[in-house]
């Protein structure tokens, strides 16, 4: 085995070794959140990143991967805890397993040259692949641009809003992590965020999202609104988004804001992001408007 180097690149230092197919990154130092990996070391092309290269790099958000990378070894970027953005060559790669495994902020896996609005919606789809859905069999970046693919996609994430909530929770206790969440209630208010995560995800990356499975989305969403007996709806959009103007829209528009929980709605939101609650104001405002003329047209 070729003897380990170092490469000092912006942002860090790298830890790499020469293969016959060409340079291996082993390891790093990282000093910066976003970082750029070169495409040729010593004239050879970056082909692999080692197992373990980025392993718990708490510093890392954003990375850039060589053009010409071709295999990504086991837990290469596991418990990166703040990685949010990767950008990767558009062909599939060789990879290893738990490759992000744990990266809870992990929002978006882009292909290096994407420049249209829907490969940033299909890029933020596969993003929530690995940690939000777990299945390895749709993680094929060389793969989005089909509709096959969205197909697929949306055919797993139906499957997990129907599984039941408690799906798992034996597992954990049975696995020792019962500290970590021994409650079954709060099992279950989590697991019902995580299906309003991905229903909130979707609907703001419709890239071929058919009308039918939109209305499945909203209508998870009503069945979690703030009033009901899970608000986990109304909690990710004021708990995890609550200066973000499109997932109070995404609320809005799947029919979350009634008369019944507007009063609650902003009673909770008190003075915090005035903005967003001015617009929840504005949209009941509107749709009264609309409501009381439609109820003047009525015969009755």
């Amino acid at each position: 085995m070729q003897k380990e180097k170092e490469l000092e690149i912006e942002g860090g230092r790298l830890y790499y070794r020469m293969t016959e197919e060409g340079a291996a990154i082993t390891g790093c130092r990282i000093t910066d959140s976003r970082i750029t990996l070169p495409d040729r070391i010593e004239e050879q092309p970056v082909t692999l990143i080692e197992r373990k290269a980025f392993l718990s790099c708490k510093q890392l958000k954003e990375i850039r991967l060589p053009e010409g990378l071709r295999q990504i070894g086991d837990w290469a970027f596991a418990y990166c805890s703040r990685l949010t953005y990767v950008w990767l060559p558009r062909h599939n790669l060789l990879m290893g397993k738990g490759v992000f495994k744990e990266c809870e902020a992990l929002a978006g896996i882009f292909p290096l040259d994407a420049d249209t609005p829907e490969e940033m919606q299909r890029g933020m789809l596969l993003g929530s692949v690995p940690v939000k859905l777990e299945v390895e069999y749709l993680f094929t970046p060389g793969e989005t641009d089909g509709e096959v693919w969205l197909t697929r996609y949306d055919e797993r994430l139906r499957l997990f809003l129907h599984q039941p909530d408690e799906d798992g929770y034996s597992k954990m206790v049975y696995c020792g992590e019962e500290d970590i969440m021994s409650n079954l209630d709060l099992y279950l208010a989590e697991r019902r965020r995580a299906k309003a995560r991905l229903c909130f995800l979707r609907l703001n990356n419709p890239a071929g999202l058919s009308k039918e499975f939109k209305e499945e989305l909203r209508q998870y969403l009503r069945d979690h609104t703030k009033g009901c007996q899970s608000e986990a709806a109304w909690e990710v959009v004021f708990g995890e988004h609550g200066g973000e103007q499109e997932y109070y829209a995404a609320f809005t528009e799947a029919g979350c804001l009634t008369d019944e929980n507007y009063d609650a709605v902003l009673s909770q939101m008190g003075e915090q992001y005035p903005e967003m609650k001015g617009y929840l104001m504005r949209y009941h405002s509107q749709n009264r408007e609309t409501a009381d003329f439609f109820d003047m047209l009525s015969l009755d």
